[in-house]
């Protein structure tokens, strides 16, 4: 059976959201996850994004009409987000682009509900944009976890190209995060896409704005059995990314995406042999991510007890 269709809207103010004591407004981030049965990682996902502890959060849950338990599992948080909806919708294109539509901040994403954001994205997120007025969009190296949250890979990623990010679909979506600026200027996710969605969004935004890919790790993109890009990559993920190119004109270098993918991999092997440090996440694989989240949330409870004591 499907439940009734249900709509939540909260009013958000970021008005001394930064304390009394800051002189610098803090930009709004405003994330969309959209979600339809993903029971089984949902939680996880919208926990990673409410206890980043970040002030000025505005988190819109667009929710498919989902018969599997997620409506259950989004029961304890759904005071957290400034709207919700669940009801049949168009797929998840359609999903994201009317989360989108609801969205006011400064800042925009959004995160699928099998994804996770890493401890600390979106304070860095916010001082990264509020630092560095000429970029419109940023990306992050790409963290690979499995279904139960350990990290199995890595995309290492090179410095920010438009020339091969418009020709080969690698930058990683969940890490992504846009000016509203650029949003206005350059429209909203396409909703005939079921699969290159993000792959036509950013080559058109890439037109409009400059990107920026940090040194940093800003989430987490998780593989397991029945994920779209597992299913769909083979089929009608490459009719569309063939679609995007031909949309915008764009031809490829033969064998091009195969010597950029090479290049990853590389970086790749090199950051886990070499146990590099990069932003976001300890060096290597193979640890769990609820570890990560102890030692930060340990940091920031030492930290705020080394504050009170020197008051």
């Amino acid at each position: 059976m499907t439940p009734a269709a249900t709509q939540h809207t909260t009013a958000l103010s970021c008005a001394g959201a930064a304390g009394s004591s800051a002189s610098i407004a803090l930009p709004r981030v405003s994330i969309v996850t959209p979600s339809f049965n993903q029971g089984a990682f949902v939680e996880r996902t919208v926990r990673s994004v409410l206890e980043q502890g970040y002030p000025c959060l505005e988190y819109i849950v667009m929710d498919g009409g989902s018969t599997d338990g997620t409506l259950e599992r989004l029961e304890p948080y759904r005071n957290h987000f400034a709207h919700f909806e669940s009801r049949p919708d168009g797929g998840q294109s359609a999903a994201v682009a009317a989360g989108l539509d609801h969205a006011t901040g400064d800042l925009m994403a959004y995160l699928n509900s099998d994804d996770v954001l890493l401890p600390g994205t979106l304070s860095f997120v916010a001082q990264f944009f509020t630092e560095n007025p000429d970029v419109a969009c940023i990306y992050s190296h790409r963290c690979i976890i499995d279904a139960n949250d350990r990290v199995i890979g890595h995309w290492i990623l090179p410095s920010h190209s438009n020339y091969l990010m418009e020709r080969w679909d690698f930058i990683p979506q969940e890490t992504c995060f846009w000016r509203r600026a650029l949003f206005e200027d350059a429209g909203n996710l396409d909703p005939s896409f079921a699969f290159a969605m993000d792959y036509d969004l950013f080559v058109r935004y890439m037109r409009r704005g400059r990107f920026k890919r940090v040194n940093r790790f800003l989430a987490a993109f998780r593989v397991h059995e029945d994920a779209k890009t597992t299913r769909q990559m083979a089929t009608i993920g490459r009719q569309e990314i063939a679609r995007v190119r031909s949309k915008y004109g764009l031809r490829t270098m033969p064998g091009g995406g195969k010597l950029l993918s090479l290049l990853v991999r590389l970086q790749s092997g090199i950051y886990n042999r070499l146990r590099r440090r990069i932003g976001g996440l300890p060096p290597g694989k193979g640890f769990f991510l609820d570890t990560v989240w102890r030692r930060d949330l340990d940091h920031v409870t030492n930290s705020d007890q080394t504050r009170r004591m020197s008051q």
